[in-house]
């Protein structure tokens, strides 16, 4: 994927942008997100100051990025631990099947 330079807006301010892996139409998509993200965070914390609410707006970001690591942590580890136990179930009964052939 070649990366080119778009030109996008959030928060009624163009910017051109490039970020890498990325479509422009996903580039789109995600900067009106973050618009919408600015408008509910502007609207609930009442900031006017367009850099203190880009800098709360990311902190919200970050804050929800690292509740959906910790969820996504969480559920690999149970995998993981499923995965485990179901290996010893398997593991269990074919030594009980060799053990009940061999005699």
């Amino acid at each position: 994927m070649i990366n080119e330079k778009i030109e996008i807006e959030v928060y009624r301010r163009k910017i051109s942008v490039e970020v890498e892996g990325l479509t422009p139409l996903e580039i789109h998509s995600l900067a009106d997100e973050l618009t919408e993200k600015m408008e509910k965070v502007a609207k609930e914390s009442e900031i006017v100051d367009s850099s203190k609410l880009a800098i709360l707006t990311a902190l919200h970001v970050m804050a929800e990025t690292s509740r959906l690591k910790a969820q996504y942590e969480a559920q690999r580890n149970a995998q993981e631990r499923a995965l485990d136990q179901m290996i010893l179930q398997l593991e269990n009964a074919l030594q009980a099947s060799l053990a009940s052939n061999k005699s």
